[in-house]
């Protein structure tokens, strides 16, 4: 592959550029992180920016395709990528799908590219003239062009939820009943608005609750349950222990059913251990004993959440 071609074939360009670009940053952020990938919640913007990343490489693709296509398009393309933008701030299954589909692009996109790369090269060579043809087809350059359309606006989506979403933690000085329910609120909103692509939000919601459990200032079962599913969210086992422990506080209070939050942080403390699930509530992979970011301070020792609330 020379310059030449590159420069014949934009889409073509760009692809190499992205994944370029996105190795380069999975080798920053295996430096920067030093082998722990909780550092990078704690950073924030190594993950934003493979959500970046994406966005732009969709941009780019857009720019070259749509001035090939009709006006149709363009305004069916721009209504889609409102549309898809703000369903995530209608209704919490389509946010919660939308944020679904960002993930998986962040995961399985620079194969599905890489992939793409190797196809058309080897086309170009060895396919004939009906395969050389492809790339510049109309068929080809609509795939692309709608391709294009729900990476912007699902992934790009998600770094527009970053922008517009509220603070992650509330004032200190609020009461802890009232800034806990905040915080829980804005960690199940960061989820569904796809504002979770800053994972720096999750560590600044899991220090304030620990600061507020290591004062002893949670001490009611809808609180111990906020803190649980803020910390359910956090990256060591001691945090997914923790997060277990005030669940089951909460459930054994009779005062409200925890159930479904005491099987998902168990089965979540369990897979961050290496151990096998009990509840099969988790999917995907998770790294093994990671350290705690933020750390676990040490008025946390005592066994029961009930003690670390006291």
């Amino acid at each position: 592959m020379n310059r030449t071609t590159l420069a014949r074939h934009p889409v073509l360009a760009a692809a190499v550029g992205y994944v370029c670009l996105h190795v380069a940053l999975v080798l920053g952020s295996a430096v920067y992180a030093r082998g722990d990938a909780g550092s990078l919640v704690a950073a924030g913007a190594p993950s934003t920016a493979y959500y970046l990343l994406i966005t732009g490489f969709g941009a780019v693709v857009l720019a070259v395709t749509a001035p090939s296509l009709g006006r149709w398009w363009w305004a069916a393309g721009g209504t889609l990528v409102v549309a898809l933008v703000a369903a995530r701030y209608l209704t919490g299954t389509a946010a919660g799908v939308l944020t679904i589909v960002a993930l998986f692009a962040l995961v399985f996109l620079p194969y599905l590219v890489a992939g793409g790369i190797v196809v058309r090269l080897v086309a170009g060579r060895f396919g004939g003239d009906r395969l050389r043809g492809l790339p510049a087809h109309p068929r080809t350059r609509r795939g692309l062009f709608v391709a294009a359309v729900v990476l912007v606006a699902t992934v790009g989506g998600s770094v527009l939820a970053v922008a517009a979403a509220p603070a992650p933690v509330p004032p200190d000085d609020w009461p802890a009943e009232r800034q806990l329910a905040y915080l829980e609120r804005t960690d199940q909103r960061d989820r569904e608005t796809g504002a979770v692509a800053d994972r720096s939000r999750d560590y600044q919601r899991a220090e304030r609750v620990l600061s507020l459990l290591a004062a002893g200032r949670a001490d009611a079962p809808d609180e111990w349950l906020d803190a649980a599913v803020v910390l359910h969210h956090g990256t060591c086992p001691a945090h997914f222990e923790t997060a277990h422990r005030l669940a089951l506080a909460a459930n054994e209070s009779a005062a409200l059913d925890a159930t479904r939050w005491v099987h998902l942080t168990y089965d979540r403390w369990q897979v961050s251990m290496g151990h096998p699930q009990r509840y099969g509530t988790q999917t995907g992979t998770r790294p093994v004993d990671a350290g705690c970011h933020p750390p676990i301070p040490p008025e946390l020792e005592p066994e029961s959440p009930l003690a670390m609330a006291r």
